[in-house]
């Protein structure tokens, strides 16, 4: 990320909305933290910030954090748009378990061969070029879906829709924790990278719901519970071809869904270009201010830190292959008694929601008590382990299956272990300090999206079952436990700001 070298005299301003959110001092830093937390961190003479600089915040960084936020959901939900509704899909358009799994594939296979690329591109070229061209590469995939190729083609069109779609997704997984740093001030930073990441359970919810909602499906005799055309519930057998009217009528559905996702594109793509600078006129705290390091030292300082690969695999184990299985649900549970396409779209919706408000709890909870940050995400992780037991001996039927059960296990586990991701950021970012938070952030999600493929290309396995997937994502959500214990937290960034909080302060409403 480059950083402008701040100017002579910068002031720190507050809107009332900002005092509503901001639980600390004046100065905005926790007032429960005088001294450095950890080791102390003294810039270098190359990171340095000028004596006397002043910073300042701006209203309008919400409405910059609402268009991205947004742009992340639709990517997600772009991304998860076949999962939900896998059994109409593969009825009405002749699709197996394998053309379901490709189209998710194509989310970790474009992230592992372009995030290197993406990554100099965010690094080099700043947020706002980069998020526009997102913005665009995810409007053209979503696009190609919407051509009227007909009914027996459109596997090669959304095929191609959804590499685009997922090309989209490097620049939006790994910019959150440079928009927080170069927007917000260091009391709402991990917020606002929680707000980021949030949109993304948010999508997911909003996948989970809204697909089933649109492309009802096909009643048929071996239990699958869709409606059919007119609404009364005729059965078909699914190993048959289905009647051309019902196949139609479902068919033209699906694309419904696909020019509403591509509506939505194309306003937030049109917002990007209309406001979206990449920087705010003055920094909002002196690491802002700060110069970090250039991509290829900051990228090879990272490959050495041994720190940084203990919490990297700590995060992308467990929610790489947690964001892999959550995809999969109506698979895993097809043999479970009452829970068939809808249910498991609801336990997908209410999952996600879950995820979503852990995400700016666990947050909020760390921006107003810095400095603990791995005792958290450690309680969070023991939870999710727990959560994730349960759930994966219901799915056994160790334990008696309830459906309510079900629901509890699924959400709580969607609660603690995704409430977790915005803190591995900021966690990391901190600890690597001063290498650029996009490279940071894009090598993390990189190992995620690593970890997640390895998971969906096992699916395309023949004759593999479904056990083993309960089975992967307890050992992966287990295994957080002791790399967190082992790795060693330091605060480097935040120790940088402490350094500065003597700067001169001016409260006032700033307009946008």
């Amino acid at each position: 990320m480059n950083n402008p070298e701040p100017d002579e005299n910068y002031s720190i301003q507050y809107t009332d909305e900002d005092q509503l959110l901001d639980s600390t001092e004046s100065n905005g830093v926790n007032a429960g933290v005088i001294d450095f937390v950890g080791e102390p961190y003294i810039p270098s003479m190359k990171h340095a910030v000028k004596e006397g600089t002043e910073y300042k915040v701006y209203s309008r960084r919400w409405y910059i954090l609402a268009v991205f936020a947004s742009l992340n959901a639709l990517q997600c939900i772009a991304w998860n748009s076949w999962g939900p509704i896998a059994d109409t899909s593969k009825l009405v358009l002749n699709w197996t378990t394998g053309d379901i799994a490709l189209l998710t594939n194509w989310g970790p296979i474009t992230y592992v061969t372009t995030g290197l690329f993406f990554s100099w591109v965010l690094d080099v070229k700043g947020l706002k070029p980069s998020v526009v061209a997102a913005s665009f590469i995810m409007l053209i995939g979503l696009g190609v879906r919407c051509l009227p190729v007909g009914i027996d083609y459109i596997k090669w069109s959304v095929n191609i829709g959804q590499i685009f779609i997922n090309l989209s997704g490097p620049l939006l997984s790994a910019a959150p924790t440079i928009l927080s740093a170069v927007w917000f001030p260091p009391h709402q930073r991990t917020t606002a990278t929680a707000i980021s990441t949030a949109s993304v359970s948010m999508g997911f919810a909003i996948s989970f719901l809204v697909g089933p909602l649109i492309v009802n499906g096909v009643e048929t005799t071996n239990g699958t519970s869709i409606n059919a055309t007119d609404g009364s519930f005729l059965l078909y057998d699914s190993n048959e071809p289905l009647d051309p009217v019902v196949r139609t009528h479902h068919y033209h559905q699906i694309m419904l869904l696909m020019y509403i996702e591509c509506g939505v594109g194309a306003l937030l793509a049109l917002c990007t270009v209309l406001y979206f600078p990449s920087k705010p006129p003055t920094p909002p705290s002196a690491s802002a201010a700060t110069r970090r390091e250039n991509f290829k030292d900051g990228a090879l300082l990272l490959v050495k830190n041994v720190q940084f690969w203990i919490l990297g695999l700590a995060y992308s184990i467990g929610t790489g292959v947690y964001g892999a299985w959550v995809t999969q649900l109506d698979t895993i549970f097809e043999n479970a008694d009452g829970v068939g396409q809808d249910t498991c779209g609801w336990i997908g919706f209410y999952t996600n929601v879950a995820a979503m408000l852990a995400c700016l709890m666990f947050a909020r909870l760390v921006d107003c008590f810095q400095g603990y940050m791995k005792k958290i995400l450690l309680i969070l992780t023991v939870l999710a382990t727990a959560s994730c037991l349960w759930c994966f001996l219901l799915c056994l039927k160790i334990v008696p299956f309830r459906i309510e059960f079900l629901y509890i296990s699924c959400i709580s586990f969607g609660f603690f272990l995704p409430g977790c991701t915005p803190i591995y950021y900021e966690l990391t970012v901190e600890g690597v300090y001063p290498i650029a938070e996009g490279v940071t952030t894009m090598a993390l999600t990189l190992l995620n999206r690593v970890t997640a493929l390895i998971f969906l290309l096992i699916l395309l396995i023949p004759d593999l079952g479904i056990e083993w997937m309960s089975w992967a994502v307890l050992i992966a959500t287990g295994a957080g436990i002791p790399l967190l214990i082992i790795y060693r937290e330091s605060y480097n960034r935040m120790n940088q700001d402490i350094l500065e909080q003597s700067h001169t302060v001016v409260v006032t409403d700033k307009p946008i």
